[in-house]
């Protein structure tokens, strides 16, 4: 942002000073300088960053945030979190709010509606919790974890930015959840 309004004030003036075409030329001569200054920097900034790849790999098997550009992909992942659940453990309960998307990574979980099996997930990748948070409405389902279960959790507020957010990863997100409601809409919801 600094970079930004520094060359906001800068442009108009070497415009004036040297016209157009110099103003082009010294802004070019200007970046490899400042890079070659800060390089120090920006090397130990990168030595330190570490990837999330675990949950990167995960999020990529998940069909909500395959159409997603890597850097909004990396943008989840650095504010998901870890869980283990045990079975028999509800993660999730029907009628209520919804607040997190879960991707399974290992193990399995049962989706029931009033007691009703609708589905059970076991592959790494599956993920639930969509309906409520994309729909804003209470959970639709109870998720029970019918094993040992490890699992991603992502927040509301990172999950809606990233599917909503993005054209493709949305359109698709709604075509999930009108699926899944047209699925499960016999048996007694």
């Amino acid at each position: 942002m600094a970079g930004l309004a520094v060359g906001a004030f800068l442009v108009p003036v070497f415009v004036s000073l040297v016209g157009l075409l110099g103003a082009i030329v010294l802004a070019a001569a200007l970046l490899p300088v400042a890079v070659g200054l800060t390089w120090s920097r920006l090397a130990a900034l990168d030595r330190r960053a570490i990837a999330p790849v675990r949950e990167l790999e995960l999020l990529r098997r998940t069909a909500l945030f395959r159409p997603l550009p890597i850097p909004q992909l990396e943008a989840v992942a650095r504010r998901a979190s870890w869980v283990t659940v045990s079975a028999g453990q509800a993660i999730i309960r029907e009628r209520e709010p919804g607040d997190r998307f879960y991707v399974l990574a290992s193990g399995a979980v049962k989706v029931e509606r009033d007691g009703a099996l609708l589905r059970e997930l076991a592959s790494p990748g599956d993920g639930f919790g969509e309906i409520a948070l994309l729909r804003d409405v209470p959970r639709t389902a109870t998720v029970t974890a019918s094993m040992d279960s490890e699992l991603l959790v992502i927040e509301r507020g990172p999950f809606l930015a990233a599917v909503t957010g993005h054209p493709d990863a949305f359109a698709s997100a709604q075509r999930q959840v009108a699926d899944l409601v047209n699925d499960t809409a016999g048996l007694g919801g």
